[in-house]
C-alpha cells in the first residue's frame, strides 16, 4: 500500500494552528521558545504549545516543532529544556538545524524524531544519507532542488523527504545566509533575519524572488512518494494559512492540477509579482524575481472571511473516524466508541427501559442520533445496535451518551504519550590543549596562490579546477547536485594525482565523498559550527580540521571544546550569500559575465558589494568590506588562522600575507566582522 504523504501546514499562533487543521492539514509545524528560526513570530507559550500539541494529537494530526537554530554551548542546557517540554509533552518531531543540537538530542530521546531543517542545506544523495547517518528521521530539502534531484533523493537516500510547496523564496540557500548578521547582527542561522534582500540595489530589486508555488505539480510529488510537502508562512495570518492549506489539501485528496479559480486566490493572498517554480522545473531567470504585490483588503476580504468561519472556535471538520456499538436491555444502555488506533471508551446509563406504548424505537432512530457528531472532530465510520423489539428509547439518552463517550475518547487521544527523558551526562571527547599551528590561506585564482608560495604558509587551498591542474589543496565548491557530481570527482581525481590530499569541504554531503577518496577533509565555514558539541559531531564524521563560524564572538569561540584542529577565518572578504540564481548576469543585461572582471552590488547606502561567479553559474555576494582581526587568534585556541583573499591583486595577497604573518598590523578600511558584536 502506498504510504499517504503529509501536507504540513504552518501555524504560528493557537488560531493558526486551529487554521491549518480545519482546512486539511496532514501536519503542523510550529515555532516555541528561543530556538527556532522564527523568533520575530508570536510562537507559543508552554501552556500553548501543550495545548495546540494535544489538539492536533486529537485529531490525528502530527507536530514538527521548530528548533532549528545555532546554539552556543552557554544556550544548550536552555534548549535541552525546551526540547525535554516537548518531548514530554508529544511533539511528534523537531526540526533541527543545528548538528551539535541534533547530537544532544539523541542521547537524551534517542527514540525523538529529528528532521533535518531545510538551514542544512541538504540538496544531494549525499547529504541525505549523511544526515540518515546522523540519526535524522527525515531532510527538508533546499528550495533549489529539481525535480530529478527529488526523485533521486526519494528513491535512494532511504531517508524521509520534505518539500517546500508554496511560500516565500530567499535568494540564498538556507542556512548560508550571513548578509543579515554582517549587516545588522540579525542573523538567519539564529532565528532573526532582517530581509536585506528583499531591499532596493543597483539594477532595481536583484534578490528578491517571487514567491514559490508547485500547485501545479503536487502530484508528481505524491507520485514520487516524498513523504512531505510543506507551505511556509508561519509569518503571516491564519486566514492566509487556511486558504493555502484547503487549496494544497484538495490537490493533494483529488490528485489534480489547480483550477483557475484556484491559482487566482493563492494569488490574492499573496504573491511578489505571481510565483515561480523556475527551480523545480529547472527554469532560472528574470521570471523567477518579483516584489510584494499589494492587493486592495476588498478584493480579499471575502476570502478571509470564509476561511475564519471554517476555523472558528467550536467548528470541527470530521477527521476521526470512529465505530459505535450500542447496547440495549431492560436495565439501561450501554455505548462503546472505538476509534482507529483502538482506542476506546464506554459510557453507560441503567434507568430501566420502558416498553413502547405505541410507536417502538427502531435501529435507524438511533443509527440517526448516533451519528450526530457535529462540533467534534469525530465521523462515524459504522454504528452497531442491539436493540430488542417493542421498547422506547429517548433520543435525549441516546445522545448523552454519545456525547460522553466521545468527549471521553477526545481527551484519551490527546493524552501526550508515556516517554522518559534520559538525564544523561554528556561525556565529550578527550579534548588535549592544542597549540598554534599556522597560517593559511584559501584563493581565488592562481596567480593569488602563486603570489603566495614560500611565505610561510600552512596550506593554500585553491578552488577545485585549479587544484586539478596544480596537485595543491582545493576548495569543494559549496554547493553541487548529483547531475555535477560526475564532474567534480573527475576533477578531484586529477587533483589527486597531482598531489592533493586535503579538501575543504562546505557541507555535510561533501564528507563522504572525501572519505570514498581517502582525502583528508577540513570543514569550512559553511557547517556552521557554533558549539563544542558541532565540533565532536564532525570529529565523528571524521573531519579533520574545522573553521569555526564567524558569527560567534571571539570569547564564545574561545571557550568550545575542540576535540578536532580547529580554524578562524582572521582576515578577507567574508561570502554572505551563495545563489544558484545568477546575479552577475543579471547586472549585465542577462548576458553571461562572469570573465569581465568583479561585479559590484550597490545598496541603498552606497555600499559595494562584490558578487563572484562560482561552479555552475552560481554566484558568492561578498561583504563590503574586508574582516581583519588584529588580536593574537592564538588566544582564542585555534590550531590554525586563515586568510580568505578573493578580489585582492596577487601582489596585494602577498603584501597581507607577510605582514600578518610578522605580526605587523595592517592599514586600511578594516572590519572585525562579528567577532566581537556577535548576532541576536
Amino acid at each position: 500500500m502506498k504510504k499517504q504523504i503529509e501536507l504540513l501546514a504552518p501555524a504560528g499562533s493557537p488560531e493558526g494552528v486551529r487554521a491549518a487543521v480545519q482546512s486539511g492539514a496532514g501536519a503542523v509545524y510550529m515555532g516555541f521558545g528561543t530556538f527556532n528560526a522564527r523568533r520575530g513570530a508570536q510562537n507559543f507559550s508552554h501552556d500553548e504549545m501543550a495545548e495546540a500539541i494535544a489538539y492536533c494529537r486529537a485529531r490525528g494530526v502530527k507536530t514538527n516543532i521548530t528548533f532549528n537554530i545555532l546554539a552556543s554551548d552557554r544556550e544548550l542546557t536552555a534548549a535541552m529544556q525546551d526540547a525535554k517540554f516537548l518531548y514530554e509533552a508529544g511533539a511528534d518531531a523537531l526540526i533541527v538545524q543545528d548538528l551539535g543540537v541534533a547530537r544532544l538530542l539523541k542521547k537524551h530521546a534517542p527514540d525523538l524524531a529529528l528532521h533535518a531543517s531545510t538551514q542544512m542545506t541538504i540538496h544531494t544523495l549525499d547529504g541525505a544519507k549523511q544526515a540518515k547517518e546522523l540519526g535524522f528521521s527525515r531532510v527538508v530539502l533546499s528550495r533549489e532542488c529539481r525535480m530529478d534531484d527529488i526523485r533521486a533523493i526519494t528513491e535512494q537516500s532511504s531517508v524521509e523527504t520534505e518539500v517546500f510547496v508554496h511560500g516565500a523564496l530567499c535568494m540564498c540557500y538556507s542556512g548560508q545566509c550571513y548578509l543579515s548578521a554582517l549587516i545588522g547582527q540579525r542573523s538567519g542561522n539564529r532565528g532573526l533575519c532582517a530581509q536585506p534582500c528583499r531591499l532596493p540595489y543597483s539594477g532595481g530589486y536583484p534578490l528578491s524572488l517571487k514567491d514559490l508555488s508547485l500547485a501545479g505539480h503536487v502530484s508528481q510529488l505524491a507520485d514520487l512518494g516524498v513523504s512531505s510537502l510543506k507551505i511556509e508562512g508561519r509569518m503571516k495570518r491564519p486566514e492566509y494559512a487556511a486558504i493555502v492549506t484547503k487549496i494544497y489539501a484538495d490537490l493533494l485528496r483529488e490528485h489534480r492540477d489547480p483550477t483557475s479559480e484556484e491559482r487566482e486566490t493563492l494569488r490574492l493572498v499573496f504573491s511578489r509579482d505571481g510565483f515561480t517554480d523556475g527551480y523545480l522545473i529547472g527554469q532560472k531567470g528574470d521570471d523567477m524575481f518579483g516584489t510584494k504585490t499589494d492587493v486592495p483588503m476588498g478584493e480579499v476580504k471575502h476570502l478571509y472571511d470564509e476561511a475564519a468561519h471554517r476555523f472558528a472556535e467550536g467548528r470541527e471538520a470530521p477527521l476521526v473516524p470512529v465505530d459505535i456499538r450500542l447496547g440495549v436491555s431492560e436495565d439501561g444502555l450501554s455505548l462503546c466508541a472505538e476509534d482507529e488506533n483502538g482506542t476506546w471508551t464506554g459510557s453507560a446509563d441503567h434507568d430501566p427501559i420502558e416498553p413502547a406504548r405505541s410507536r417502538p424505537t427502531t435501529p435507524e432512530m438511533i443509527e440517526k442520533n448516533l451519528r450526530k457528531t457535529g462540533g467534534t472532530p469525530f465521523d462515524v465510520r459504522t454504528v452497531e445496535i442491539d436493540l430488542p423489539d417493542g421498547l422506547m428509547i429517548p433520543a435525549a439518552r441516546v445522545n448523552a451518551l454519545r456525547r460522553t463517550a466521545l468527549n471521553t475518547l477526545l481527551t484519551l487521544r490527546g493524552l501526550p504519550p508515556s516517554v522518559q527523558w534520559k538525564e544523561c551526562e554528556d561525556a565529550p571527547l578527550p579534548c588535549t590543549a592544542r597549540a598554534f599551528k599556522g597560517f593559511t590561506a584559501s584563493v581565488r585564482t592562481q596567480e593569488q596562490a602563486e603570489a603566495l608560495q614560500g611565505l610561510g604558509l600552512e596550506t593554500v587551498f585553491v578552488p577545485l579546477e585549479i587544484a586539478a591542474k596544480t596537485g595543491l589543496s582545493a576548495v569543494l565548491p559549496r554547493i553541487w547536485f548529483d547531475h555535477e557530481q560526475q564532474e567534480i570527482e573527475t576533477q578531484l581525481a586529477r587533483a589527486q594525482a597531482l598531489g592533493t590530499r586535503c579538501v575543504l569541504v562546505g557541507n555535510i554531503g561533501h564528507i563522504p565523498l572525501a572519505k570514498r577518496l581517502n582525502m583528508t577533509a577540513c570543514g569550512d565555514f559553511g557547517l556552521n559550527a557554533y558549539n563544542s558539541d558541532t565540533l565532536e559531531t564532525l570529529a565523528d564524521l571524521g573531519v579533520a580540521r574545522q573553521t569555526l563560524s564567524f558569527e560567534a564572538r571571539l570569547a564564545q569561540l574561545r571557550d568550545l571544546k575542540k576535540p578536532l584542529d580547529t580554524e578562524l577565518i582572521i582576515y578577507g572578504r567574508l561570502p554572505l550569500m551563495v545563489f544558484e540564481n545568477c546575479a552577475i548576469r543579471r547586472q549585465h543585461g542577462g548576458k553571461c559575465a562572469c570573465q569581465n572582471g568583479v561585479t559590484y552590488l550597490t545598496d541603498r547606502m552606497g555600499q559595494k558589494f562584490a558578487l563572484l561567479p562560482e561552479f555552475g553559474c552560481r554566484n558568492t555576494l561578498l561583504a563590503n568590506r574586508a574582516l581583519y582581526l588584529p588580536e593574537d587568534s592564538r588566544e582564542v585556541g585555534v590550531t590554525h588562522a586563515r586568510l580568505l583573499f578573493t578580489i585582492e591583486p596577487p601582489e596585494e595577497c602577498a603584501r597581507i600575507a607577510r605582514a600578518i604573518l610578522a605580526g605587523e598590523r595592517l592599514n586600511g578600511e578594516f572590519t572585525k566582522g562579528l567577532y566581537h558584536r556577535g548576532v541576536e
